[in-house]
């Protein structure tokens, strides 16, 4: 009997099973066009819209989370934030923007307008306005109205900064449209603040990111009434020291038959503006 020459027969065997991974189906790539996603980063916010390899990320949330950043974006293959909204100046809501800066291009930083007196005294905020002199990117100071056309849709900010020292009323409330679908983010914006929105928000939306986290003094009634969602994301960490998201907040969304995503519970919450369908990773 021929004695089998080992190292021949493991050749053999690894050209045969490579081959036959050749033949095996494989997992397609996801298709992010037109989505929203929340990220799941914890007690903190931070969503990337994606229209037509374009992007912008609102808010830049905060250290600790389940999902890092800068990671997260480089899985998506993101090269450049064609639209970088730092809503308010909470650590929540920016503390890994400097990361994000540093680690892509940047086209522009869109900030609230603050009176001098609410200007934070911080190295974030100088570097901000440092980067910008350099030339690192365009930054702008939001007004109701202004629109940044992203892929195929419009980012839209709705209203003017009020002159507060209510850090969460100075949020930068914005909406993003494609086709008939329309996006709502009102960052921190408390109840007062809302009331005062009402005036510049879409009705009959798609899709809501539920205000401050999920606290009860936001995603007010007569904000849900006017904007009407189909479908409310709310961003906060499971036993976090708030109680987000408060029963209130959710009763009333519970009251009026919409449903809603806690990122804790589901991870990432990735919107879909064409389907108006969500798929959580």
């Amino acid at each position: 009997m021929r004695k089998i020459n080992l190292l021949s027969l493991f050749l053999c065997l690894c050209m045969i099973f490579s081959g036959c991974q050749g033949l095996l189906p494989r997992q397609p790539a996801v298709d992010y066009n037109n989505t929203v996603t929340m990220l799941d980063v914890g007690q903190a916010a931070s969503t990337l819209i994606e229209s037509d390899g374009e992007f912008c990320l609102i808010d830049a949330g905060k250290y600790g989370g389940a999902t890092d950043i800068v990671s997260y974006l480089s899985h998506r293959k993101v090269k450049k934030i064609d639209l970088l909204v730092l809503t308010h100046f909470h650590y929540d809501h920016t503390s890994q923007a400097l990361d994000v800066i540093r680690n892509f291009d940047i086209g522009t930083v869109l900030i609230p307008k603050l009176s001098e007196q609410n200007i934070p005294d911080t190295y974030f905020y100088k570097s901000l306005m440092e980067d910008s002199k350099n030339g690192y990117y365009s930054l702008v100071y939001a007004q109701n109205g202004l629109e940044f056309t992203l892929g195929q849709g419009v980012l839209k900010v709705l209203g003017d900064t009020p002159d507060t020292d209510n850090i969460n009323n100075t949020s930068v409330a914005t909406s993003f449209t494609v086709n008939n679908a329309v996006y709502v983010n009102t960052a921190d914006c408390e109840s007062d603040r809302e009331q005062e929105l009402l005036e510049y928000l879409p009705e009959n939306i798609s899709f809501f990111t539920a205000g401050h986290h999920g606290s009860s003094d936001a995603t007010s009634q007569r904000l849900l009434d006017r904007l009407n969602p189909s479908v409310v994301g709310i961003s906060c960490k499971a036993d976090n020291e708030y109680g987000h998201p408060h029963s209130q907040m959710l009763k009333r969304l519970t009251d009026m038959g919409i449903p809603y995503y806690i990122t804790y519970e589901t991870g990432n919450i990735v919107y879909y503006m064409d389907t108006q369908t969500i798929i959580t990773e």
